[in-house]
């Protein structure tokens, strides 16, 4: 008799359980990236994307940059200038990195002060923090920062600064660290390749901005055509970072198509320092070439109108963007006046030296450009570089032809001087310099008044696109491809906002 309840019982459970729904699967959420960061998961090898599209969800910086150009908490809720050297930074309490390590005063004194070391120094965002020679924490919450001469904007270049664990740092060193990071954001490391070209993170319940999906699938393949297949076949999720020309594969399909502004313009750069005999030597000769180019053109009929032509080095994103500059405007007559003036109104040759590969709109507003400018008897030889020649040429100042493609890139701090700096005496091996302006960006970065701060760098924009040293051609935005199954998408500091997004499958 018990043998036969007991075996009625199993009966009645098996019936109850097939009878319950079944467990909810995972949310997933599966994103296409150009590449893999550099140096994994080590912070401090670059900034911007498409590195930051992993670091982001892993790590969190004391501030980050808002709409505007402005800061926004993050890992510090307060922040302010005790003196002219000093910084103190109130911290958020309760948050507690991946691997369990408490985030605290000594986590932010240790990041800062390796960023400082001789290693650290030869980092890209090591760079970036320059000014700081030391950190103390005053006591768990309090942090004080100190900088070497009056720094107006030190919380602005700390949004390159991501905090990591203390220990986990000192224990396993940057390159161990590298290939198991620990941080406070939302999502954890679980595999660098998964079935060989993905990186899969989980969530971190643990964070302080804990997500709503439980992991993330990088899909990396460098290929725009590729990632936009793979995306119309229904096997990503989200495509960031897609030309316009791709986008319109999307048109008329349940896929959201979304356009977001960045800090970015594009530009060709003047290379004058270094070619003081070159025509574009001549503030003449730069003018007219900003004349000749078609600015309105090329976003109308390359970028589809989803980019704006570029009235400055800055876009209404970035703190010190002057919004009384207007583009130069389309006028061949002034440009070939400019050029006569100039001594060149039997024509022009030039060079430039462009990397195509991942240009805005597949580098079809190249012949625009060319177009324009033989209209004014201007003959521009656009030369293929690749990347890596591109960035030693860039930092030795060896390049040789009269401009280069550069984007004027106001991240990580959404700040004119970003940009500006690089186009002026300031930078290492300089290509462009006016030793005028210089007072402009000592005077702001001494200025802690942001409204006078702000009238600063309106002047400098001013100055600056008057002395044109580039072509400025069009703001860059961001084209973004996301599935109907994603909810909560937006981006901030170029990346989504990963606690925030959700996905429901059909």
């Amino acid at each position: 008799m018990v043998g036969y309840l007991l075996r009625c019982l199993a009966v009645l459970i098996g019936v109850c359980l097939s009878l319950m729904p079944a467990h909810a699967a995972e949310k997933i959420l599966r994103i296409a990236t150009i590449a893999a960061p550099p140096t994994l998961g080590n912070p401090y090898g670059g900034v911007g994307p498409p590195s930051s599209f992993v670091w982001n969800a892993l790590f969190d910086t004391l501030v980050t940059p808002g709409d505007n150009g402005d800061l926004e908490p993050s890992l510090a809720l307060t922040w302010n200038a005790i003196e002219p050297t000093r910084w103190r930074f109130t911290l958020r309490p309760n948050v507690v990195f991946s691997n369990g390590e408490p985030f605290d005063s000594t986590a932010v004194a240790a990041t800062l002060m390796w960023l400082r070391s001789d290693e650290g120094r030869r980092t890209n965002v090591g760079s970036e923090v320059s000014t700081i020679v030391d950190a103390k924490a005053i006591d768990p919450l309090t942090v004080d920062i100190i900088t070497n001469r009056p720094d107006a904007i030190l919380p602005k270049r700390l949004t390159a600064a991501s905090i990591v664990a203390p220990r986990a740092w000192a224990e396993l060193g940057a390159e161990g660290f590298a290939q198991m990071p620990s941080g406070t954001g939302p999502f954890v490391l679980k595999n660098w390749k998964e079935n060989g070209s993905q990186i899969r993170l989980e969530a971190n319940r643990k964070s302080w901005r804990a997500p709503l999906i439980d992991g993330i699938v990088f899909v990396v393949t460098s290929d725009a055509v590729t990632r936009t297949q793979t995306m119309l076949a229904g096997r990503l999720d989200i495509l960031n970072v897609i030309s316009p020309e791709l986008a319109q594969q999307f048109e008329g399909t349940a896929y959201k198509t979304v356009i977001s502004p960045t800090p970015q313009v594009y530009g060709l750069a003047f290379n004058t320092a270094k070619r003081p005999n070159s025509a574009v030597a001549d503030v003449r000769v730069r003018q007219a070439l900003n004349y000749a180019v078609d600015k309105v053109a090329i976003t109308k009929i390359v970028m589809h109108d989803t980019m704006t032509p570029a009235s400055q080095g800055s876009t209404p994103v970035t703190f010190g963007f002057n919004p009384a500059l207007k583009p130069y405007p389309h006028d061949l007559a002034m440009a070939r006046k400019l050029l006569a003036d100039a001594g060149h109104g039997n024509g022009l040759k030039l060079t430039a030296e462009i990397v195509i590969n991942g240009l805005p709109g597949d580098a079809g507003f190249l012949d625009l450009i060319q177009q324009n400018l033989r209209e004014v008897g201007v003959d521009l030889e656009i030369r293929a570089i690749v990347f890596p020649d591109w960035l030693r040429k860039y930092n030795s100042g060896t390049f040789e032809t009269d401009m280069f493609g550069l984007s004027w890139n106001g991240a990580p701090f959404y700040d004119v001087v970003r940009a500006a700096s690089y186009h002026s005496c300031l930078k290492p091996n300089p290509f462009f310099c006016d030793p005028a302006i210089v007072p402009l960006f000592e005077a702001s970065d001494v200025e802690f008044d942001v409204e006078k701060r702000r009238a600063l760098l309106y002047d400098l924009s001013a100055k600056l696109r008057d002395l044109a040293p580039t072509i400025f051609l069009f703001e860059v935005t961001d084209i973004s491809v996301v599935s109907p199954e994603v909810s909560g998408y937006q981006l901030k500091w170029r990346v989504p906002v990963y606690e925030k997004l959700d996905l429901t499958r059909k």
